[in-house]
This record gives structure tokens, C-alpha cells and sequence, in this order.
């Protein structure tokens, strides 16, 4: 993942947690703000319903007090009661009722009797007498009393008062009750503070379906054993949330919009100087080694700084590297060229010795011993001669120039030489990437291999040698060439890749050594193996962009060593 990558991931995720975060608190408060408001407006709403009943019962209790006291009418009914009521009195009784009614602005008035007798009333008849003759036995009560109570085919909560009146020394009371419904009171009240007002168990009372709404019932001690319903609609409040919600996802997106094209830009400016300083520093494995540029936040320069000083002192060692190992090597090969001129120059001398012995005693064999002495100097002086050639050439073996390399493509022409020749070499390939290597050394790795392969194979009846290339998983090549000889014996292991050690008669002993050689200066490996039928097995290992090590020339003195590439 690219760090504009997780810059962008980071950032968004912090803008998203952050403007959500914060709006689940503000849609929280506002909420609770509501709440708040909503339990305030029925609060109020059930305080004016409480003065709304005391106003009420108050008024309606001195109305009728009045009329029972003060009504010429009343004491009229009650005269005509004691000497006996006709019909025609009745009728006339029934109509004052309901136009005193409709003067005290009631919704029910009863005139009763004593005994229960209805003598007139303003609403349903029925009705109003299962309940009065109830009320007649009651003592008379101050103010009104909530009821509910039937009002034709429904019940009504209603506020209900009761007056007696009688003659002085009459013997007959008579009682007027009326009621006023609380729904218009409740709706008025409701209305002031947009509330539904009602009281359970009545017709007025009906619970809300479909919309949605909060309902209270809330016990009031002045109502007695009925319950004050109060439902306030939540419409309001949830378009409110909704709003604040669609405002929330806006401003969360506007948030993480801004946040990632803030990531984008950050992220630009610190990967493009990384990504500038990881292309230089390829270029320094791959082999050309120089500063790189300082660009940058404070830290990125601070960094390129230190890469640039780790460079320079890379730079150095690689140049003392390269003095101590061509100073090494010189020792080394110096010490192995004169092991090698040692065995040649022992056959030399004895010849020289034993022709000088012979011409100092004038020995008549003399003759015949010069021609065999004089073979044997010249075949050890081509021998040293020899040995002398090859040292340079191995001394002597360029760096590396690297191109672009098709590894199957040269495998394929280094076989099919071999193959021309009537040598058993098979390929098995598969694709493979292109390379970054010298490739006449490839060439030269390839054809070393082959042959050693079938020089070891050649003792069998059907010398074979199976080369396969595969790549890598780790941007690379891997070449193993493997033959059916006899493999490298036990002793030979700890030396098979020094120079001049061989098992050959006619070998030098180098060819490894310049394999190995090539592959180490591309940054590779090369490894052996017994095969699983016998055998010898090279496992070669090449990366895609190899590292260019220091390379020098035996001869070569410090003063006259180029620059290492890298």
C-alpha cells in the first residue's frame, strides 16, 4: 500500500470519525433539547387544563346557584309543584329548562324532585335521569365534580353541578343540575399549546394511528379515578431530525472530500522527493552512484543528506574494497601460478643438470640424451607457457556491461550449438523477465557449465545435459544445468569453485572459478547439488537488476583504477 494510499485512508477515516463524532452529539443535544421542550408544553398544557377545570367548575357552580336562588321561574315550579302540576305546566316547565339551558350556556340541565321526579330537561331524558336520581341523594357539594357520563350514545367526561331550592315552609324541594362537556375546554386548552387533549375512557380519547406521536397519561388529582391524556405529535420532530441527519451526512462528506484532496496533497508532496530518492538509490545498486537531490520537508532533506554522506563513504570503501581484494588476489594468484611453475621446473632443471654432467665428461651418450632432454624443456616450457595464458585471461576478465538480456533467447542459441555438434543438451524453459546483464558473460557461464557437464558425463554410455530456466518469485532467473555423470566427489566439495583445482587431466581449473566470478559481479549465486539420480546439478540465480560490484585487473595499480561504478 502507497503512503498516498494510507495517507487518504487515514485522513478520511479521521474526518469521518470526527464529523460523526460530532454529529451524533449535536443531533444528541438537539434531541435532548426537544425533549426538554416536549415535556415543557405538556407540563403547561396539563397546568391549563387545571385552571382551565377550576374556571369552569367555579362558573358553572355559581350559575346554577344563582338561578336555583334568584329565578322567578324556579319558585314558580316550585309553587305549582306544591298545589299539583297539569300537563300544560309540565310542557311549559320542560321548554324553561331548555332555554335556560341554552341561556347558561350548558350542555345538559336536569329539573328533579325529591323523590327523583324529572320535571324537565334540556338533553336526553333517559339519560339524564339514571344519572340524577343517582345525584339526588348526595348532599350538595361546592362547586362542580367531573364525571363521566352518558351523553346519548356516548360517554362525555363532563363537569356536573347541582341547586336546591324550596318555598319558606313549603314542603317541596326541588333540584336543577347541569354539566358542560370538557371536550370544548380540552380542545381550547389543546390548541394553545398544539396538544391533544382528552380524557380516558371517553369518546374524545383516540389513540393516534398512523402518525406518529407521543401520548401521556397523566394521573391529576382533581379528576379522581380519570387520567388526563395528553399526545403530542413527533412529526415535527422527526422532519427536525431528519434534517439535522441529511445536514450531519453533508457536512461528513464535505469533510472527508476535503480531508482526502488534503491527504492527496500532502501525500504528493512527501512521496514525490521518496519516490525521487528510491529511483536514485536503484541507480546506485544498479551501479551508477551519485549524489542524489535534496528536496523536500525538513525531515526528507535531513534524510537525503545522511544517504548522500552514506554514499560518498560507500563510494570510498568500495575503492579501498577494491585495493585490499585486487592486493588479495594478487597474493593469492601469485602463490598458485608459482605452485603451478614449481612441478614444470623440476623436469628442466634435472634435463639442463644431466646435459651439463654429460658435456663436462665428454660422454659419447650426450648426443642421444639431448634430443629427449630438449623435448622434455620445450613441452614443460609450452606447459608454463600455458599456465601463464590462462592467468591472464582469468586476471584479465572485463566488468560486466550490462544490457537488456533475453535469458531464454541466449539459452536457446547456447544449446542449439551444442545440439549442431551431436552433444544430448535439452532446454526446458518457461517465461521468464528480462534481464539486466553482460551478455557475452552469460554466454560464457552457459557454455562453461555445458561443457564441464558433458566433459563429466562423457565416461557414461549417453552423456546428457538438461538445462532448465525459470523465474523467480523475488525478480529474478534461475538457470540449473544438470548432467548424468558421476558428480563431484567428497574431497573436491571444499575446492570446486578455487582456481586451478580440478580432477581433469587436461583441466585447468578455472572454469568454475570465471563462472563463479561473472555470476558474483551480477549480483547473483551459484550453488551445487548431487542430483537425485546421480549426477552433478549448477543451480545459477540471477536477479533481474543485478548489483555491479567493484571490479579490477590484477595489474591494475590504485593510481590507474577507474572510478567503481557502483
Amino acid at each position: 500500500m502507497t503512503l498516498a494510499l494510507r495517507l487518504q485512508i487515514a485522513f478520511g477515516l479521521l474526518a469521518l470519525i470526527a464529523t460523526g463524532a460530532v454529529g451524533i452529539l449535536t443531533r444528541t443535544a438537539w434531541q435532548n433539547a426537544e425533549e426538554e421542550r416536549f415535556t415543557e408544553r405538556l407540563d403547561a398544557a396539563e397546568k391549563g387544563v387545571l385552571k382551565a377545570l377550576d374556571q369552569e367548575a367555579s362558573q358553572i357552580a355559581k350559575q346554577l346557584q344563582s338561578t336555583c336562588d334568584h329565578d322567578g321561574d324556579i319558585d314558580q315550579t316550585t309553587m305549582d309543584l306544591e298545589h299539583g302540576l297539569t300537563p300544560e305546566r309540565r310542557l311549559s316547565i320542560s321548554q324553561l329548562v331548555k332555554d335556560q339551558m341554552q341561556a347558561l350556556g350548558l350542555d345538559e340541565l336536569s329539573l328533579f324532585t325529591g323523590t327523583g321526579e324529572i320535571l324537565g330537561a334540556g338533553h336526553d331524558p333517559a339519560a339524564a335521569g339514571k344519572v340524577d336520581r343517582a345525584l339526588v341523594a348526595q348532599p350538595a357539594a361546592k362547586g362542580a365534580t367531573l364525571l363521566v357520563r352518558p351523553a346519548g350514545a356516548r360517554a362525555k367526561a363532563a363537569l356536573v353541578a347541582r341547586c336546591s331550592h324550596s318555598l319558606v315552609g313549603g314542603s317541596q324541594v326541588i333540584y336543577l343540575m347541569g354539566a358542560r362537556h370538557l371536550d370544548a375546554m380540552l380542545s381550547r386548552v389543546g390548541d394553545a399549546y398544539d396538544v391533544k387533549l382528552s380524557i380516558a375512557g371517553t369518546s374524545a380519547y383516540e389513540p393516534a394511528v398512523g402518525e406518529k406521536s407521543r401520548t401521556v397519561t397523566a394521573p391529576i388529582a382533581r379528576l379522581g379515578a380519570l387520567r388526563l391524556v395528553e399526545t403530542l405529535s413527533t412529526r415535527k420532530l422527526e422532519q427536525n431530525l431528519a434534517s439535522v441527519d441529511r445536514w450531519i451526512i453533508l457536512a461528513s462528506a464535505a469533510t472527508v472530500v476535503v480531508a482526502i484532496l488534503l491527504a492527496i496533497w500532502m501525500a504528493n508532496g512527501l512521496a514525490r522527493p521518496l519516490e525521487a530518492l528510491a529511483r536514485q538509490a536503484a541507480e546506485v545498486v544498479t551501479g551508477e552512484p551519485r549524489p542524489v537531490e535534496v528536496k523536500g520537508t525538513r525531515e526528507i532533506i535531513a534524510f537525503a543528506n545522511a544517504f548522500n554522506k552514506a554514499l560518498d563513504d560507500l563510494v570510498k570503501l568500495r575503492k579501498r574494497l577494491a585495493t585490499t581484494e585486487r592486493i588479495a588476489a594478487r597474493r593469492e594468484i601469485a602463490r598458485r601460478v608459482a605452485h603451478e611453475i614449481k612441478n614444470p621446473l623440476a623436469p628442466i632443471r634435472a634435463a639442463v643438470e644431466t646435459l651439463r654432467r654429460l658435456r663436462a665428461r665428454s660422454d659419447p651418450a650426450f648426443d642421444d640424451y639431448f634430443d629427449e632432454a630438449t623435448k622434455t624443456v620445450l613441452s614443460e616450457v609450452h606447459r608454463i607457457t600455458k599456465i601463464v595464458s590462462e592467468f591472464t585471461e582469468f586476471a584479465r576478465l572485463p566488468a560486466p556491461h550490462p544490457t537488456s538480456v533475453d535469458i531464454v533467447e541466449v539459452a536457446r542459441s547456447t544449446v542449439a550449438l551444442y545440439a549442431a555438434g551431436g552433444a544430448r543438451v535439452s532446454l526446458e524453459e518457461s517465461p521468464c523477465p528480462i534481464i539486466q546483464a553482460d551478455r557475452d558473460q552469460v554466454v560464457q557461464v552457459l557454455t562453461n557449465l555445458i561443457q564441464n557437464g558433458l566433459d563429466a558425463a562423457s565416461a557414461t554410455k549417453a552423456p546428457e545435459v538438461d538445462v532448465r530456466i525459470e523465474p523467480l518469485a523475488e525478480a529474478g532467473i534461475t538457470i540449473r544445468i544438470a548432467d548424468n555423470g558421476p558428480g563431484v566427489s567428497d574431497e573436491m566439495l571444499p575446492k570446486l569453485f578455487l582456481p586451478y583445482a580440478t580432477n581433469k587431466p587436461s583441466g585447468t581449473g578455472l572454469g568454475l572459478a570465471i563462472v563463479q566470478r561473472i555470476v558474483h559481479e551480477h549480483g547473483g549465486e551459484i550453488t551445487y547439488e548431487k542430483g537425485p539420480a546421480g549426477g552433478a546439478v549448477f543451480r545459477v540465480v540471477l536477479p533481474v537488476v543485478g548489483l555491479a560490484l567493484p571490479v579490477a585487473s590484477l595489474d591494475d595499480t590504485p593510481e590507474s583504477q577507474p572510478e567503481p561504478r557502483g
